[in-house]
């Protein structure tokens, strides 16, 4: 194998390698930025409002902003209290569903799976409801 060739394989490695890291670091960012949202669902809010903080609005402005956020506060925990029993009701039948279709083993495998990579999603897995 001479020298081009050499360096030809090295910068594919060198690529594949980099595509793979890339992919990995996007999907743990993902992964934790989904879980964060879903564990503090006011973080939208917290953002925004900072970023609103940022404008110096006058009075007036401020005030209307205010009573705008309030009103999508109120919407969103009333959305959250309506589909939170059907959402909880959905999850617990896909689990069961789930459940009742692996071994014992494949059962404990999974729980272990979801308790190290999808902290949320245990809760269900466990059979237990989530507080908010």
């Amino acid at each position: 194998m001479n020298t081009k060739q050499k360096l030809i394989i090295a910068f594919v490695i060198l690529f594949l390698t980099g595509v793979i890291t890339g992919v990995t670091g996007t999907r743990i960012t993902y992964r934790n930025m989904l879980a964060r949202a879903l564990e503090r669902p006011s973080i939208f809010s917290e953002r925004l409002n900072a970023s609103l903080a940022k404008l110096s609005l006058p009075p007036k402005q401020d005030q209307k902003i205010a009573q705008i956020l309030t009103e999508f506060r109120e919407q969103r925990q009333g959305l959250r209290e309506e589909f939170r029993p059907r959402l909880w009701k959905i999850l617990t039948d896909t689990r069961q569903g789930i459940l009742a279709e692996l071994t014992d083993e494949q059962q404990i495998e999974l729980h272990n799976a979801v308790r190290n990579d999808l902290p949320l999603l245990q809760q269900v897995f466990e059979g237990h409801q989530a507080v908010h």
